[in-house]
């Protein structure tokens, strides 16, 4: 067994939840909430909209996208990596959504 004082850990810190609603998402994108403080080893996005969206981490590139009414836990961590403190979630319609709003939450370090 290893020794446990050589054992670190890494607190996690629950983020600030972020929203996007319907009417602010176009067909451009457009950045949900705020730019990340720090490392993010958790993400969770959650859908209440009518509509598909396709989100991205730097506001230019395609990450994936996000069907309605659906709910995606992201476990960075889990690779022993971290999305950078710099990034943020960026959001554009697939269809035109009229209703519902999409969350952004998780954790960072």
């Amino acid at each position: 067994m290893g020794n446990p004082q050589s054992l670190q850990v890494q607190l996690a810190i629950p983020m600030i939840q972020r929203v996007a609603a319907a009417a602010a998402i176009g067909s451009t994108y457009t950045l949900v909430g705020s730019i990340f403080g720090s490392g993010v080893i958790l993400l969770i996005i959650v859908s209440t909209l009518d509509q598909d969206v396709q989100i991205s981490l730097d506001g230019v590139n395609d990450f994936m996208p996000v069907i309605a009414h659906s709910a995606i836990p992201l476990d960075i961590k889990s690779d022993v990596a971290a999305i950078p403190g710099w990034r943020g979630v960026y959001v554009k319609e697939i269809g035109n959504p009229t209703t519902g709003s999409l969350y952004v939450s998780g954790f960072q370090v």
